[in-house]
């Protein structure tokens, strides 16, 4: 596909469909006290940390308050598949908890503040707690509409595509949380991590986002700083 089609192809609206429940973001620690008692504990965890681990089980789902953490599985070559990126507000952990063994690996890439949830009390959340109910659903909800874009990404898309979509999706996710201002938003994802969620090298990485630089789509490219969307087509 060339550039100009590719660029034509990506859009606002083609990265609405992952959002961030509005209410979740607003579920501190505090209403998670309130709303399902005082077994719930609050975590921090260090940047690079693991906090679910592959082929284990686990008795607790948590609530990612404050940073950025990615769901990652190792392939049996020693490569890593990126799943998907945690953002505050988000809710994760439950397959963990429902299957014997843990699908996949969950790891901090920021330091991190977290609600830890024992799964006993999600037997009776809906009775319980409708609000923790209503944003777990929703989160499962929009982690399925995430990873749905990210196999279409992986099938269909162009690299070009697929590291507009990503920013955007990004962009659109934060900006539902509150944590974009204006069109910029910070972007703690070195071109490896980039490049392990689109299926790409870090090479190849590197030159499609200084292409989308310099057809003005974005303003500049920090690995660990602020993006500025320039020209996303709404």
């Amino acid at each position: 596909m060339r550039r100009d089609d590719a660029r034509g192809s990506v859009g606002l609206a083609g990265a609405a469909g992952a959002p961030i429940p509005p209410f979740s973001s607003h579920l501190t620690h505090e209403d998670l006290l309130a709303e399902a008692g005082d077994s719930v504990r609050i975590v921090t965890a260090r940047k690079n940390k693991d906090i679910l681990i592959a082929g284990k089980h686990y008795g607790a789902v948590y609530v990612n308050h404050d940073g950025w953490l990615l769901r990652y599985k190792i392939l049996h070559s020693g490569s890593r598949q990126v799943i998907d990126f945690i953002l505050p507000g988000q809710i994760f952990g439950l397959q963990a908890c429902l299957f014997n063994n843990s699908l996949y690996s969950v790891m901090t890439i920021t330091d991190s503040s977290l609600s830890v949830i024992p799964f006993e009390m999600i037997d009776d959340v809906f009775e319980r707690s409708p609000r923790l109910a209503r944003t777990l659903f929703w989160s499962t909800v929009s982690e399925t509409a995430i990873v749905s874009e990210h196999l279409i990404d992986a099938a269909r898309r162009c690299a070009y595509e697929r590291v507009s979509h990503l920013l955007l999706e990004l962009f659109v996710r934060l900006k539902s949380a509150g944590l974009a201002k204006d069109m910029s938003f910070e972007l703690p994802l070195t071109q490896e991590l980039i490049g392990d969620a689109l299926g790409l090298t870090t090479v190849h990485v590197n030159r499609t986002m200084r292409s989308l630089r310099e057809d003005k789509l974005i303003s500049r490219i920090p690995i660990w700083g602020r993006l500025r969307m320039t020209s996303a087509r709404k």
